[in-house]
């Protein structure tokens, strides 16, 4: 797999420094439903739209905690896998490395039944399902105040960057 984007903080907050902390792995999708729509997350609370995915759990797979975190956050069981990519963050305002691995993801389920954790439920997280560019312009647009989220949505909008231009060699035959 390669890498997508290395993000720190001179890139994303405009500050300098590096963090040495060991990373922190997460697997993330672009889920595509049977009719080309995709999976985003929005948390309610924070005005945040993300891609679906999370944390690598100990002992766990990055493909097996991809299928978890698709079925906890959607509801939806994985058809086909692809690998895109990876983005690195290195946050050195909060010290915290992390890798997010991307892939592209299809489901045949139409219908979300999310399994949310108490937090998400409380943020008022779902999933949503919109077309590419909608998912884009969601991700894109916010102007967010807090580190955490600038972030979030800079390796978000870097692995949907990295999709939007493999696409037209994806197509042709």
């Amino acid at each position: 797999m390669h890498r997508i984007a290395y993000l720190t903080d001179m890139d994303v907050l405009g500050t300098p420094g590096l963090s040495a902390a060991m990373p922190r792995l997460t697997a993330r999708a672009i889920l595509r439903n049977p009719a080309g729509l995709c999976a985003v997350m929005y948390a309610e609370k924070f005005d945040l739209y993300s891609l679906p995915g999370g944390g690598v759990e100990e002992g766990e797979s990055i493909e097996d905690a991809l299928r978890r975190e698709i079925t906890e956050e959607t509801g939806c069981t994985i058809e086909s896998i692809e690998p895109l990519g990876y983005v690195e963050e290195n946050r050195a305002h909060a010290d915290y490395t992390q890798i997010s691995y991307y892939f592209l993801v299809t489901t045949r389920d139409e219908t979300l039944r999310p399994h949310l954790t108490e937090a998400e439920q409380s943020h008022g997280t779902r999933a949503i399902w919109c077309t590419l560019d909608e998912a884009c312009e969601h991700i894109s647009s916010a102007v967010h105040e807090t580190n955490q989220r600038k972030f979030l949505q800079a390796r978000d909008v870097a692995a949907l960057k990295a999709y939007l231009n493999d696409q037209p060699r994806k197509e042709s035959p």
